[in-house]
């Protein structure tokens, strides 16, 4: 189906529905220009949550398919991957570096695996915010609206991508690195054998064996190539969702500016009173499906960024500064900032939401409503008092995400990493 947008020499594509995802390109351009399900590296959010079965399915074999890959990923992050690390978690206990070399990859896996069952719970809700999604795109609209939507999509497909730059960069250090005979974690004799792997974790069989070996480190490359995708195909639609339900506030926001001068007002102020609660409906489901994630993530960004900022505080300070140590630095430098850019986007969308909803109650009591004859201006009332409350997201419906509380969260943060060296000390 093709929607001519009114703008001369530059009309937007719209493509069939097909597998979920909708392709927005330019006409007479064979090549897509992005898929709005944030396509990073030809693989678009959409398609990253079907493969981890998280996404949403309408027939019977197809949901066979997911739930197998569901319980697939379940299986190796969570049992395959997770039992040797709390078992090694378990014969570290009582010193202090082990420890936390050992609780700063496995308390994200554990939040991770947590999300992923949030996640495929809340398959109902998702699919609903993704046909709100769709519903959007495929809806004629001014060419203004449309650029307000591509530039929000953009932004979400830049965050996409930088995202999967910084946690691709950490798999291949994690993973590789040791391959090398480059370690980027303590060593010792009560988890590590005469060939270590690229965790802390510990095995009741002899992993120096050669094949025994190999099947190990795979053991654990496989999991944690499963826990990267989950948690950026989980993480960055988020983002995506944030930045659409923003262009959508904006393009509210101008609708709302022509009510008063539209001829047939009440026709025009009922479809802005319909397209307003179809973003609080759009809304409440966002909050609904990650309120729950959004407070994994914060918890475990708290305990992460104070785990690896006294790691890496440690490991700088210390005199005898090699290759290893570098590569230590590195690894514990990107998880740092992989944390504090997910919170980061996160507390700046709830501010950006806030910002918006703000806009659009502004110019609502901005408007010339008051020359209009009373029967008309007391309409506007209700549509005041509704968009008076702006939305919010939240970490388990008790933090606000915006930027004054992560300002605050990261001066706690940073104030537990001083008493943990304090502590050392």
């Amino acid at each position: 189906m093709h929607l001519s947008m009114g703008k001369p020499g530059y009309c937007t594509r719209f493509a069939s529905m097909r597998d979920g995802h909708l392709i927005i390109g330019w006409e007479g351009c064979d090549r897509p220009l992005f898929n709005i399900y944030m396509l990073v590296f030809d693989m678009d959010i959409s398609k990253s949550l079907g493969y981890k079965g998280m996404k949403p399915v309408p027939y019977i074999y197809q949901r066979l398919g997911s739930d197998i890959r569901a319980g697939f990923a379940f299986i190796m992050m969570a049992f395959v991957f997770g039992i040797p690390l709390v078992h090694a978690l378990i014969r570290v206990w009582g010193n202090m570096t082990l420890m936390l070399d050992n609780l700063h990859i496995t308390i994200p896996i554990l939040s991770v695996c947590l999300q992923f069952v949030i996640i495929r719970w809340k398959q109902t809700v998702v699919a609903s915010i993704i046909k709100t999604i769709a519903e959007d795109w495929t809806a004629t609209k001014l060419s203004t609206e449309r650029d307000v939507m591509i530039k929000q999509a953009r932004i979400a497909r830049l965050i996409g991508i930088t995202a999967y730059a910084v946690m691709g960069s950490a798999c291949i250090i994690i993973t590789f690195f040791p391959y090398l005979g480059i370690q980027i974690r303590h060593l010792t004799n009560l988890t590590d054998r005469n060939k270590p792997l690229p965790l802390q974790t510990y095995y009741i069989y002899d992993t120096d064996k050669d094949l025994q070996f190999v099947l190990t480190f795979f053991s654990q490359v496989i999991p944690i190539f499963l826990v990267i995708i989950t948690y950026l195909a989980i993480n960055t639609f988020l983002a995506f969702v944030i930045l659409h339900i923003c262009g959508q506030l904006e393009n509210f926001k101008c609708r709302i500016v022509n009510l008063v001068s539209c001829k047939d007002f009440d026709r025009a102020l009922s479809s802005n009173i319909m397209i307003h609660l179809r973003l609080i409906r759009y809304a409440g489901n966002i909050e609904n499906t990650f309120t729950f994630v959004l407070f994994l993530s914060v918890l475990m960004y708290g305990v992460v960024f104070c785990l690896c900022g006294f790691v890496l505080l440690t490991v700088i300070n210390d005199e005898n500064l090699n290759s290893e140590t570098f590569s230590q630095i590195s690894y514990l430098f990107l998880v740092v900032l992989s944390q504090l850019m997910q919170i980061f986007f996160y507390c700046f969308g709830g501010d950006l939401i806030i910002e918006q909803c703000d806009a659009v109650y502004r110019t609502i009591c901005d408007l010339e409503w008051y020359t209009l004859e009373s029967r008309k201006a007391r309409k506007f009332i209700l549509l005041m008092l509704v968009a008076k409350e702006p939305f919010r997201i939240s970490a388990g419906k008790v933090f606000p995400l915006t930027m004054t509380n992560f300002c605050n969260l990261l001066k706690t943060t940073a104030g537990y990493v001083s008493v943990l060296i304090t502590t050392q000390s």
